[in-house]
Parts: structure tokens; C-alpha cells; sequence
């Protein structure tokens, strides 16, 4: 028994994704461009644009406190029965980098265009002063946290989810901790696998390497 109550499949995400999070990851994705071409100078002065309070303040939204008009959910269920769960908690990197691939390298719940995290360390090794990466979420790059990649068990780990390709999809930041341990179910999101991923020219900047 448990004092949540399931809704029925209604929506992607937990709200719409604003529109800054385009524009930061098409501004990250010059800014790659640049330090391809290596021209670091303007590289900064994108990454530094892309760095929008506004994308925090809606990352913490979505993954700070339980808000029952967004979440709907106030609790974890009550005297939940364990359940087996995997001992490898994620893929290798390998299969990991291809599963982003397989998504378009986009966020298979709200859409949005994420960013590989290597590419992401890089930005930060070359241009630390704008790429920032600190140890509090206040310390870090708005849209380079806000759009890292992560894996996402479609059913939770915790709930007895697999490590399987097909329970594995691509997802944001605000997507994959604003979720946490609640199954699809519980929050009313339809099954992101039942829309086919976008594919295009996006590659989650993997261009800049290692």
C-alpha cells in the first residue's frame, strides 16, 4: 500500500523546456566550432553568453524541492518492497556514448540538446574563467549543467529496472534528477519510447575530443 496515487500518460517532461536552453546549446555548439577552428577568443565569449541565470533558476525548479503542481508526486511510496536490482548500476562508456548517439544526442523526455561530458571537461580545461565548473551547482556553467548527458533507466534502477539498451534513454538534467525514483506512472509522463528520437547534424560536441 502506498500513499501515491498513479496518473494516467499525459505529458513529456515536467514542464516545457524554456527557449534560452536552444539558444545556449546552439551557442555552445559555435563556440565548439571555434576552438576547432582555434579561435579561443570568440570560443569565450560564447560559452560566457550561454551562461544564463535564467536556465539555473530552471534547472532548480525542476530538481530542487518537490512541488506537487510539477512533480504531482509529494512522497516516495510508502513501504515499498525491495526489489532485485542490477549490480552494474550504468553501462561501460562505450555502449553509453552509444546510446547518446542513437537518441540524436538529445533529451528523449523535453527534446532538448545535450552535450557530451568530455566535451564539456574540455570546454572547462581550456576556458575554466567562463566554462566554469565548480564544486556547488552556483559554481557551475548554467547550460553546461543544465544540458550534460546522462543515461536514464525508463523504469528506475531502484524500482528493478534493467540495464538493458531498451530500458536506457538519453536525458537532461532536469529530467533525470527531477524524476529520481518515481516510475513513469507516477509522475503521468508518457513513454519517451514511443516517439523516435531527432536525428540531425547535432553530435553533443563530441568534435572537440577528449
Amino acid at each position: 500500500m502506498t500513499l501515491l496515487r498513479q496518473h494516467a500518460p499525459s505529458r513529456r517532461c515536467f514542464i516545457p523546456p524554456i527557449p534560452e536552453l536552444s539558444d545556449a546549446a546552439q551557442w555552445l555548439g559555435e563556440a565548439a566550432d571555434c576552438v576547432v577552428a582555434g579561435c579561443l577568443p570568440e570560443a569565450r565569449q560564447l560559452v560566457a553568453k550561454a551562461d544564463l541565470p535564467l536556465i539555473a533558476a530552471y534547472t532548480a525548479f525542476v530538481t530542487g524541492a518537490v512541488n506537487p503542481l510539477v512533480h504531482w508526486q509529494a512522497s516516495m511510496p510508502i513501504g515499498m518492497k525491495e526489489v532485485p536490482r542490477s549490480a552494474q548500476r550504468m553501462p561501460p562508456a562505450g555502449r553509453e556514448r552509444a546510446i547518446y548517439a542513437r537518441d540524436g544526442w538529445r533529451c528523449r523526455y523535453c527534446g532538448v540538446r545535450i552535450i557530451e561530458r568530455a566535451a564539456r571537461t574540455r570546454l572547462h580545461r581550456l576556458i575554466p574563467e567562463v566554462a566554469r565548473w565548480g564544486t556547488r551547482n552556483a559554481d557551475k556553467h548554467s547550460a553546461l549543467a543544465a544540458l550534460s548527458a546522462s543515461l536514464d533507466h525508463v523504469v528506475p534502477h531502484s524500482r528493478g529496472g534493467s540495464n538493458e539498451e531498451s530500458n536506457l534513454v538519453t536525458a537532461c538534467n532536469a529530467c533525470q534528477f527531477g524524476r529520481g525514483q518515481w516510475t513513469l506512472e507516477e509522475v503521468g509522463f508518457i513513454d519517451p519510447r514511443e516517439f523516435k528520437p531527432a536525428l540531425d547534424a547535432w553530435d553533443g560536441l563530441t568534435r572537440l575530443g577528449v
